[in-house]
């Protein structure tokens, strides 16, 4: 009797691992050209540093990394924060946020009100209340939706060119 044995590898294949890293890359790029046309209100960043938090769990932000390389302007410090930390508040100017129910994205929008911080979402296909900018990720393309309401609440100022881009997507 013959027997055939099928493996699965247990490694991601080769192409699947570049289609990540491309992934990650677009996303770096869209986050970090978002942010190099952000500016905050005098006196809320209070350093040369821009302080991008993230909230896992996320997808694609492995290549958001503090060495500046598709960013420009000004440093770059990246730290990531559990969603119920009370240093989203007050340690961060920009907040990346991958999976977030309704009920979270509530209790971060409240506790964001009144602070300059301008939030991304790599998963909120709606849009809706807690993210200025939410990421729409496909295989060919990373573009983002706008939430004006959010951005305006945020007293992140963006350039109007982003914002141009954001309208030509709809």
């Amino acid at each position: 009797m013959l027997m055939l044995l099928l493996v699965a590898p247990l490694t991601p294949s080769a192409a699947q691992t570049n289609n990540d890293m491309a992934l990650n890359s677009s996303v770096a790029q869209t986050v970090n050209g978002i942010l190099s046309y952000s500016r905050w209100p005098p006196g809320e960043v209070t350093s040369n540093t821009l302080r991008l938090c993230i909230i896992p769990p996320v997808k694609y932000a492995a290549q958001l990394t503090p060495d500046g390389s598709a960013f420009s302007g000004r440093s770059l410090n990246v730290m990531t924060y559990p969603f119920d930390s009370p240093m989203l508040a007050t340690q961060c100017d920009a907040i990346y946020s991958g999976y977030t129910t309704p009920e979270q994205q509530a209790d971060l929008h409240q506790r964001l009100d009144g602070h300059a911080v301008l939030t991304i979402g790599e998963q909120d296909d709606a849009c809706a209340l807690l993210n200025a900018f939410c990421l729409v990720i496909t295989a060919q393309h990373t573009g983002f939706k706008l939430n004006l309401d959010t951005l305006s609440r945020s007293r992140v100022r963006v350039n109007p060119a982003v914002l141009q881009l954001a309208r030509e997507k709809e």
